[in-house]
């Protein structure tokens, strides 16, 4: 039976021990933090079922961190528990109506908290089992996502049975190459979906065994991103070392996939994507992709989560908005380190550091 996850957050090394401890004692599994941005930090690999977390703390205190959650729409359900030795006037009252959804003061009963925790565990299982959707975004976004090439799939079926007599070998080939195209799209958004929800509920497990070549995986991923955009191919430039690096060929497909993908979609189609590749020392391998498009805002960057999407309608924009947040969920994973710099309307550069298979 899987062990309820527990994220506790405070800056005080022995209250981060003593109450983890007993935590684990009474069957918890548990991840501490000195401060709300090493609290994030784990939140990007680990997703728990109740935060109990301090006010005053160095670097992020409790406020600004649970701010930070609230505004997530992938995190904002999970049970906030403040907890603090701060002696003012209504500051639980404060706490609660800024959402917080339990309010504990240093020093406290073991009970006390024990008790609040399954009340506040018990109640956010409940929550995510009536309300365990599989995206998080806006449900028309969803419904065009499925819907379009589902209806390309269909409709191309029915022409094809309705003119069976009548339709050249040429043609024929034609509806069976957008049944293809509107499949695979279907395909790559129930993946993600399926992967998403399985990073969220902490089921897949990484293991340090996985490894693969870099350029045989680059060179697949680019004769299937190609497929999708036709004679192209003089856009995409590239110098890769050769290196095994510590990550399965399914994930690693899977974050060249999106993140080129991505790097082709928002840039005019007369610009170049350059991608890049050594050994950065005898730990990561530094993979960088760079374009020359849209980029994001300063905004958008600190906002960039799942589902999350800018100007969608206005930039004819399809997907989930999963790719990216996947792609850094998977490396965080693996221990590797993602980095984002961009600006806008003047492009993005992605640099990649995995972890690199010994020798």
């Amino acid at each position: 039976m899987n062990k309820n996850k527990i994220l506790l957050v405070d800056d005080e090394l022995n209250i981060r021990e003593t109450i983890t401890e007993f935590l684990i004692y009474k069957n918890y599994e548990v991840k501490s933090a000195n401060n709300g941005q090493e609290a994030l930090d784990i939140i990007e690999y680990w997703i728990p079922d109740l935060i109990i977390c301090d006010i005053m703390m160095p670097i992020m205190d409790g406020t600004k961190f649970h701010e930070i959650i609230k505004e997530n729409k992938s995190l904002v359900a999970i049970p906030f528990i403040f907890m603090t030795a701060k002696k003012e006037n209504n500051l639980m009252r404060k706490c609660m109506l800024n959402g917080a959804d339990d309010f504990i003061s240093k020093p406290f009963k073991t009970k006390e908290l024990l008790n609040i925790i399954a009340t506040k565990i018990d109640r956010f299982q409940k929550i995510k089992n009536v309300h365990n959707n599989l995206y998080v975004g806006e449900k028309k976004y969803f419904l065009h996502e499925v819907n379009t090439p589902l209806n390309g799939i269909l409709g191309s079926i029915d022409l094809l049975l309705d003119n069976v007599n009548n339709l050249e070998k040429e043609d024929r080939k034609t509806f069976y190459n957008a049944i293809k195209i509107s499949g695979e799209r279907l395909n790559r958004t129930m993946q993600n979906l399926i992967l998403y929800e399985s990073l969220k509920n902490n089921e897949l497990n990484f293991s340090d065994n996985e490894q693969c070549e870099i350029l045989n995986v680059f060179w697949k991923t680019k004769k299937k991103i190609l497929t999708t955009y036709k004679n192209q191919e003089n856009r995409i430039t590239f110098e890769i070392d050769k290196a095994n690096l510590k990550i399965s060929k399914k994930n690693l497909n899977f974050i060249l996939f999106e993140l080129i993908d991505n790097a082709l979609k928002f840039s005019p189609t007369n610009t170049i994507i350059i991608i890049s590749g050594e050994k950065y020392n005898d730990t990561y391998y530094e993979l960088i992709i760079r374009d020359f498009g849209i980029g994001f805002s300063p905004k958008e960057l600190n906002t960039i989560n799942a589902a999350q999407q800018f100007n969608r309608d206005e930039r004819e924009q399809q997907g989930l908005g999963l790719g990216l947040y996947l792609s850094k969920t998977i490396i965080k994973k693996i221990k590797g380190v993602f980095s984002i710099i961009s600006n806008e309307n003047k492009g993005t550069k992605i640099s990649l550091f995995l972890p690199l298979s010994p020798e």
